[in-house]
């Protein structure tokens, strides 16, 4: 089955967009980054709240960091340039 629509962008443009994907996701993923390593408190308001394990959260985050450089690498090379 053939496209109904096929849009042709201006490398430029996909180039752009591109990078400012980039920007977005490296914006959302230093925030994510600053809420894990802030200080959490030693020990939980109530004794039914289970302890955050540090190290759990911490790679919980670096796995998706690890993830989108790859996809952003591999969309990198796709570009027409």
């Amino acid at each position: 089955m053939s496209s109904l629509l096929t849009v042709s962008l201006p490398p430029m443009l996909v180039t752009a967009l591109f990078w400012s994907a980039v920007a977005a996701c490296v914006i959302a993923q230093w925030f994510i980054l600053r809420a894990v390593f802030r200080t959490l408190p030693l020990l939980p308001s109530s004794s039914q709240v289970p302890t955050p394990h540090r190290l759990t959260e911490i790679l919980w985050v670096v796995l998706p960091v690890g993830g989108l450089v790859a996809l952003f690498v591999g969309a990198y090379r796709a570009l027409p340039l």
